[in-house]
């Protein structure tokens, strides 16, 4: 399963400002090219886009900015930039600047003014450069946008290595959460049924399991908890004769 979360969209960056909550990107297939896959999202004026550097598409970004979608993005390392104005910059932020691409096939495809944010991540101590179209926000507030964006990733890659879930049923938020709502419950209960069993058995064991008694009555407590113990060691005794 592959879903493409390049994007958080919604009306404002902090989702508890905004009465609707966040959008949600659809789902699709691993099949195909990724960065045609995000540009075929349907963004409106007002949306917010963040992506990693691998979809970084300067022709496409300008016309996300002519259309009125912020963005958020990682510049890469070998971009020519021109740096037209330079702001303050405070604690983990290391440079933030406005900047026009200074590279011919850069400028052709994309010649409105960027904001480049240069931040350095506290609990890492990794250096990011960010590229963004938002002139309101702090350099502080760019940089935890992308953050937030990282969490989102790393929670789907935990809900497909350990929930199983190989494609959605639905592509809508309300489909999306009732798939991995009932996906963290099953992964919930087998988690307490190996706290509470006896038996040693792991998650995995416990999976197969139950995939294999769902059809079949039978005691699950019984079987996890097995009360008969195990007959003690016989003893043999054998007589000894003594030679006279």
């Amino acid at each position: 399963m592959t879903i493409w979360w390049t994007a958080w969209g919604g009306r404002d960056p902090n989702p508890e400002n905004s009465p609707s909550g966040p959008t949600w990107p659809p789902c699709s297939s691993a099949r195909g090219a990724p960065g045609k896959a995000v540009q075929d999202l349907c963004l409106e004026a007002g949306d917010l886009l963040i992506s990693d550097r691998a979809y970084l598409d300067y022709a496409w970004l300008f016309r996300l900015h002519q259309g009125g979608v912020w963005f958020v993005t990682r510049l890469k390392r070998n971009s020519c930039c021109e740096v037209v104005q330079t702001r303050s910059a405070v604690g983990p932020v290391l440079a933030d600047e406005l900047i026009r691409l200074s590279a011919a096939t850069g400028q052709a495809a994309c010649p409105a003014l960027l904001r480049r944010v240069h931040s350095r991540d506290p609990e890492t101590g990794k250096d990011y450069i960010f590229l963004t179209n938002r002139q309101d926000l702090s350099a502080l507030e760019v940089a935890e946008l992308y953050r937030r964006r990282g969490q989102m990733e790393r929670f789907f890659k935990w809900i497909t290595e350990n929930l199983r879930i190989k494609a959605f049923c639905g592509t809508s938020k309300n489909a999306v959460l009732i798939q991995i709502g009932t996906a963290l419950i099953a992964s919930l209960l087998l988690v307490w049924l190996n706290f509470k069993s006896k038996a040693g058995w792991g998650l995995l064991e416990l999976s197969r399991l139950a995939q294999t008694m769902l059809l079949e009555r039978c005691d699950l407590w019984e079987r996890l908890n097995p009360t008969a113990k195990a007959p003690p060691p016989q003893l043999f005794w054998f007589p000894l004769e003594v030679a006279a």
